[in-house]
């Protein structure tokens, strides 16, 4: 009977360890079937991009060269090749270049070879940069900036916990209004959330805009009951007290009626704030000069220079995001319109009394605005071409919070 039972749980053991063992080559076999590979992030490259992304996938611990063909091309340390080590399965290295100012599209060759005898001939090429954009970037917000026509167009950037170099916000500044026709900026809980106070900022220039340009806020308002009326909110960036400070400079700035300002105003930005979502929320704000102006609003004020400062007759908001809030996705990587969603807001500037009502009545859709505003701005211009109408076409006040 001992004899029996003895053996049984032998094979029962013999058993246990043949399938540890199976399990112990069946995870080596799993980290064997990782393939060395390589790709681009992307083979077309635009002619402002100034760094392209090579994507590589191999066994932790493998070596590889990457060694570029084009003169116009380099690695972080200006050299031609690369050779490194996988410190993980994954890993990208970025090759850098300048902007393509030529007059031809140009071409670049990468070779891949790693320790394991694995190779990959990749290329890339890159097309002429528009000399008639004054001012690129990959950003959703960011409307089209076309040089030549007297603005100037600014980015902002500010450090973040242990981020620097953050974008805050893009103003496109009329040098003859004093003032910015718009301002674009992302909205996400990083920009939100933190202990930023607005006691501690002042009102100041902007140091990258001439003085002379701007107005001078730094002391009191405009004369009359204009305020100093940001167009980016200070309340969107308590991220950093720098990122705040940044909020007051006189580009942002607008003379506004203090009841508008402070009252119906300051409840479409509390709105806007009410959109922010685990996807970024990309925001344009602007000011219109043009418009048919409200009794209640004088045609210029002044600085504390006594300087001319226009008053608009007109401001406006236009939102963009995804639809769910949680897709994880830039909206440029969306083809499907059904998964966006956008709107527009255009207010009469005037005195507004009391009143903090966000109603349907101030709701049109992105594509309205641009022709409200001349077809003078082109907006979200990263939007996939398929969608892009359709998208700017929306207008559903009820998919964003408003019931009337």
């Amino acid at each position: 009977m001992m004899t029996t039972l003895f053996s049984t749980f032998a094979r029962t053991v013999y058993i246990v360890l043949i399938a540890m063992t199976a399990l112990a080559c069946g995870e080596k076999s799993d980290q064997q079937k990782i393939v060395s590979d390589a790709r681009l992030q992307s083979g077309d490259i635009a002619g402002e991009a100034t760094n392209c992304a090579v994507v590589l996938r191999a066994q932790q611990g493998t070596s590889f060269t990457i060694t570029v063909d084009a003169d116009w091309c380099a690695f972080s340390d200006g050299a031609k090749s690369l050779s490194s080590t996988m410190e993980a399965t994954d890993r990208v290295v970025y090759i850098y270049f300048s902007r393509n100012e030529t007059d031809n599209v140009r071409s670049a060759g990468v070779e891949v070879s790693f320790s394991d005898g694995a190779k990959k001939s990749l290329s890339f090429t890159q097309g002429v940069y528009d000399k008639t954009v004054a001012f690129v970037r990959d950003w959703p917000e960011l409307p089209v900036c076309q040089s030549g026509n007297g603005l100037i167009y600014v980015a902002h950037y500010g450090e973040v916990d242990a981020k620097s170099n953050v974008r805050n916000y893009t103003v496109c500044f009329d040098p003859d209004k004093r003032a910015a026709l718009w301002v674009a900026y992302p909205l996400h809980s990083m920009y939100t959330s933190g202990s930023a106070d607005r006691d501690n900022s002042r009102f100041d220039y902007d140091p990258s805009v001439s003085t002379s340009y701007q107005a001078n806020l730094a002391i009191g308002s405009y004369s009359g009951r204009y305020d100093r009326g940001h167009q980016l909110p200070a309340a969107d960036r308590k991220c950093s007290q720098q990122m705040m400070d940044q909020t007051f400079y006189a580009t942002n700035m607008t003379p506004q009626q203090s009841n508008f300002n402070q009252k119906l105003w300051g409840n479409m930005e509390g709105r806007v704030r009410s959109q922010v979502c685990a996807d970024t929320l990309y925001v344009v704000t602007g000011a219109w000069f043009d418009g048919e102006r409200d009794s209640s609003i004088a045609l210029q004020t002044n600085d504390r220079s006594g300087n001319r400062c226009p008053i608009p007759t007109d401001y406006f908001k236009i939102l963009l995001r995804t639809k769910s809030g949680n897709t994880r996705r830039s909206v440029a990587d969306i083809d499907d319109p059904s998964q966006l969603k956008a709107i527009g807001f255009w207010f009469k500037h005037r005195d507004t009394g009391s009143d903090t009502s966000i109603t349907s009545e101030y709701c049109m859709s992105v594509a309205d605005i641009e022709r409200m505003t001349g077809n003078r701005f082109d907006f979200f211009p990263m939007l996939d071409e398929k969608v892009a109408a359709e998208v700017k076409a929306q207008c559903d006040p009820s998919a964003w919070g408003i019931t009337r």
